[in-house]
């Protein structure tokens, strides 16, 4: 006998899942989130002054070795000789050999480039952070958005049975499966707003929001499409990620740096110009003039001259610093070919892991949300039918719900897949 009642099971439509269309400014609001972060960022800022560091000791590389200027005076008058007097002048100009000057700013230069790869690592390593934490909301106010479809077609479930048990049609029994079923979906809001509060905190933290800054508008998660093939997608990790770009930075500044101990093993030269004036005289002895009168005897010389000073150094000198540089050049390269080596591996694992979630959810969505609405809308016609128990209609309804948490977990872990592919590869992807 079919049951005269109409007991909102219409629980199952409002159950159902109907996949939320992205919203075209998602992505506009998490860039802008993502630039503003790393404008504010003092770690970044840091990293940034590390480059300006860089390039002015880069100049300062460059700079010649300064000349001097010498002058010398001397004079007899202070110990019983006024006559004796002596001045000089010097121009003393080093000159650097073996193309020191032309490594140490290929040294300076690599600085710069490790100076900015290891601002792009970090730049790049926050936003990854920042869109995980931002992928976390997404998961957590759409949980709570099922939820509370849930409950609010729970409480109209609830008042209308309430209404009906009160008019004696429907038995109390029924009132009391729908408070149960409701008082536990409050738990499950409870929890979940909860976990959204947490994770709407932490994405704050690492965006370096205050408490008074608005979050952007969060949108639905979404995979989103690569349409590079895993060989691309490999080469382009080859090329582009910030860590490996780092370390053959640092194998060729030790390359540069081993070139610039050996040229400093390398003495230098030094040019010099000299002129000196002398005027001297010989006590107690004169000479006679043209006239025939007695003079004193004085002297004085005009000179120039020039010379070249040459350090007596060998390579041995700067042994140390030659074997240090090799080392350091060695070490980058055994860790780039380490990188080299495990890169491929790490692209096909999170490849993988992308395709198999995409797969996932294409299943949940196709086999089982839309069956899993078709079951219901069963049940629910064979409970208005008398054929079925209120319990097996609210058991229906909560595996219905559970697959729509289990589709949702699979839609952001294909947002969160292609995230960490897109950080393996060095990069968002095309």
């Amino acid at each position: 006998m079919k049951r005269n009642c109409i007991l909102p099971l219409c629980l199952g439509a409002l159950f159902t899942c109907v996949p939320a269309k992205p919203q075209e400014n998602t992505q506009t609001a998490l860039d802008e989130l993502v630039r503003t972060s790393l404008n504010r960022n003092r770690e970044v800022q840091a990293l940034r002054q590390r480059v300006t560091q860089a390039r002015g000791l880069s100049q300062q590389a460059g700079v010649r070795p300064a000349p001097s200027v010498e002058a010398e005076g001397r004079s007899g008058s202070p110990l019983g000789s006024p006559g004796d007097q002596e001045f000089s002048a010097a121009f003393v100009q080093p000159i650097e050999t073996f193309g020191k000057r032309k490594n140490r700013v290929r040294v300076a230069d690599v600085a710069i480039a490790l100076a900015e790869a290891e601002l792009n690592q970090r730049s790049t390593q926050i936003a990854f952070e920042i869109e995980a934490g931002y992928l976390s909301v997404v998961y957590e106010r759409e949980r709570v958005a099922v939820i509370d479809r849930v409950r609010d077609s729970l409480r109209e479930s609830l008042r209308l049975t309430e209404a009906r048990v009160r008019e004696g049609d429907a038995a109390p029994l029924e009132a009391q499966l729908l408070a149960v079923e409701q008082g536990r979906t409050e738990a499950q809001r409870a929890e979940a707003a909860g976990r959204l509060a947490s994770a709407e905190l932490e994405l704050r933290r690492l965006a370096g929001l205050t408490e008074s800054d608005t979050l952007p508008a969060i949108g639905p998660p979404t995979g989103g499409r690569a349409e590079l093939s895993l060989e691309q997608l490999i080469s382009r990790a080859l090329e582009k990620r910030a860590d490996l770009r780092a370390v053959r930075l640092l194998e060729q500044q030790g390359e540069a740096e081993t070139a610039l101990a050996k040229s400093e093993a390398h003495p230098d030269v030094t040019l010099s110009g000299r002129y000196t004036y002398l005027r001297e005289n010989f006590e107690n002895k004169f000479g006679l003039t043209s006239s025939g009168a007695l003079t004193p005897i004085r002297d004085q010389f005009n000179t120039l001259s020039v010379g070249v000073s040459l350090p007596l150094v060998t390579e041995r000198r700067n042994k140390g610093a030659i074997e240090a540089a090799a080392a350091g050049s060695a070490s980058a390269r055994l860790k780039r070919e380490h990188l080299e080596a495990t890169i491929p591996f790490e692209v096909r694992s999170a490849y993988e892991r992308w395709t198999a979630a995409q797969r996932t959810r294409d299943l949940l969505r196709d086999a089982v949300i839309g069956q899993s609405n078709k079951n219901i809308a069963v049940v629910r016609e064979a409970y208005q039918l008398g054929q079925l128990r209120l319990i097996d209609v609210l058991n229906e309804q909560r595996r219905l719900t559970d697959s729509e948490f289990t589709y949702l977990d699979a839609r952001v872990e294909v947002a969160r897949a292609l995230g960490d592919l897109e950080r393996l590869t060095g990069g968002l992807l095309p």
